[in-house]
């Protein structure tokens, strides 16, 4: 007899009488959510597809060791009766379907258990199209009161998509113990060498959404194994989840150093395979980067670990060229900083701006400006904190120019700063006595003793006789002895203009 499946909504749909006789020997080809084995929490569209693909037993298997079921024999009543099923399910005529479903599992006195549990497979089918969980649950488990009437193959099958079930997110009910349940059914019924990688991972997705991490390496373990006898490649997925367990069972071990020592090494060693595997993936370099810095907060710098390493690791995932945002470059920046690479981190600085990666705006011009300023270019320092405060008056970086400009001799800017670093109404001005001093000198350096007496008398009015600080008793002093030398500078001048008066009038005695 010729077979025609059509496969329609993840699950086969059986067209005739004679596709029914040989599908009720052989079943519906499922697969279970392969590409999302990762995840448990998978919608119900994804729980049906090809059982091959989830197993991926390549090669003769042995013989099956379990006693043969005997199936009883479905009469011509039930082919049609199930051919009219098929026919509302294909029309997408669902209440209808279902109207002949409930008829038909209620007639149990009429139909031998295989019939009735192929009329629950089929009712779970329509529970698959209807995207009903709870249907779905009620019909599986119907099947499994007849389980020794129906292959194992089927057997297999309910187990493994009640599991599934309990343990997608998207399921009121989910309940990740309960799909353990039924997983170690599955296992207890299936044979070694149909158990696949991907069920593997499935499991340890299950275990991990329990936070039973031990449990979730163990499962991962078996998965890579598994994927390796099976001749396939270990997706990235499984060894990122792998790596993910590791750093968790670091995070739970905070009260054990030793066995989090352990798993610590054992996330690094992945990452570090991992990187040489997927040379150009920033992901790998990022979590290699995170592993060093881990173990370097944890235990410290060590011979093969020096200080630093983390930031290294990260820096050769920017010369491969693999950094793109602004998150990238900024943690770039700072391994650079907290490596003392202040240099380096200018340059990468200045890249991202005319990349368009940083936004020239007040928080990153400030940031790039400090570290100029870190790296003694004064002068590029200051020009880039004058961009920043275009953009915000900010009383402190305001108070940086004002000091800037007068370690290099620009008085005029140095008090044009420091006036509007005590005007700033944005940011916290700390220190407005430092703020006055500076001023204050500047004026005396730019010759305007008047106005440099004047800042210094009103500060030391301002601190009074009674400082409430070591530094504002310091900045007092200083005021004193700037109010003393443009009093000696008073006498200096008038001594000097004294002096060029008498050779004035000399000059004039002798004619010339």
């Amino acid at each position: 007899m010729d077979m025609e499946l059509e496969r329609k909504n993840g699950f086969f749909m059986k067209r005739s009488i004679s596709t029914c006789l040989i599908v009720c020997g052989v079943w519906f080809f499922v697969e279970f959510g392969v590409e999302l084995a990762v995840q448990p929490d998978n919608s119900l569209s994804h729980l049906v597809g090809v059982i091959n693909a989830q197993t991926g037993g390549a090669g003769e298997k042995p013989e099956d060791p379990r006693p043969e079921r005997k199936l009883q024999n479905p009469s011509q009543e039930w082919f049609l009766q199930l051919e009219k099923i098929t026919a509302a399910v294909e029309e997408k005529d669902y209440d209808r379907a279902r109207e002949l479903l409930d008829r038909q599992v209620e007639r149990t006195r009429r139909w031998n258990e295989f019939e009735l549990a192929v009329f629950h497979r089929r009712y779970l089918d329509l529970a698959l199209e209807l995207d009903d969980y709870d249907l779905m649950l009620v019909h599986a488990h119907k099947i499994l009161e007849y389980r020794d009437n129906i292959q194992y193959f089927l057997e297999e099958y309910i187990l493994y998509l009640i599991a599934r079930i309990y343990a997608t997110a998207e399921y009121e009910g989910v309940n990740y113990e309960t799909a353990l349940e039924y997983i170690q059914q599955w296992l207890d019924l299936t044979n070694d060498w149909d158990e696949g990688s991907n069920n593997y991972v499935f499991i340890a997705s299950v275990y991990s959404k329990l936070e039973d991490y031990y449990n979730t390496v163990e499962w991962m373990l078996r998965a890579i194994d598994k994927a390796q006898e099976e001749g396939i490649d270990v997706r990235k997925e499984w060894w990122e989840q792998l790596w993910q367990t590791y750093r968790y069972l670091v995070l739970q071990l905070m009260d054990s150093p030793a066995e989090q020592d352990e798993y610590l090494y054992k996330a690094l060693d992945l990452s570090r395979f991992l990187v040489l595997k997927y040379i150009e993936d920033k992901g790998q370099w990022t979590k290699l980067s995170s592993d060093l810095k881990e173990i370097e907060d944890t235990s410290g710098p060590t011979d093969e670990i020096p200080s630093g390493t983390w930031a290294f690791a990260f820096e050769a995932a920017y010369h491969f060229g693999l950094l793109e945002t602004d998150g990238d470059y900024s943690s770039l920046i700072g391994g650079m900083q907290s490596n003392e690479a202040v240099a380096r981190a200018v340059l990468v600085f200045e890249e991202a701006f005319d990349l368009e990666i940083f936004e020239r705006n007040f928080k990153n011009l400030n940031r790039y400006a400090l570290l100029l300023y870190r790296s003694t270019d004064t002068e590029k320092a200051v020009v880039a904190y004058t961009e920043a405060v275009s953009f915000k008056e900010d009383a402190t970086v305001l108070h940086t120019l004002a000091s800037l400009h007068y370690s290099l001799d620009n008085f005029d800017q140095c008090i044009s700063f420091a006036d509007r670093a005590l005007e700033a109404t944005e940011g916290e001005l700390r220190d407005p006595e430092q703020v006055k001093l500076i001023k204050g000198t500047c004026q005396f350096y730019n010759e305007d003793l008047d106005a440099s007496e004047a800042t210094m008398l009103a500060l030391r009015e301002e601190i009074g006789t009674d400082p409430e600080t070591t530094v504002l008793e310091s900045v007092r002093e200083q005021a004193g002895q700037f109010i003393d030398l443009i009093n000696d500078e008073r006498t200096r001048i008038e001594y000097k203009n004294y002096v060029a008066e008498l050779w004035r009038e000399y000059n004039e005695s002798k004619g010339n």
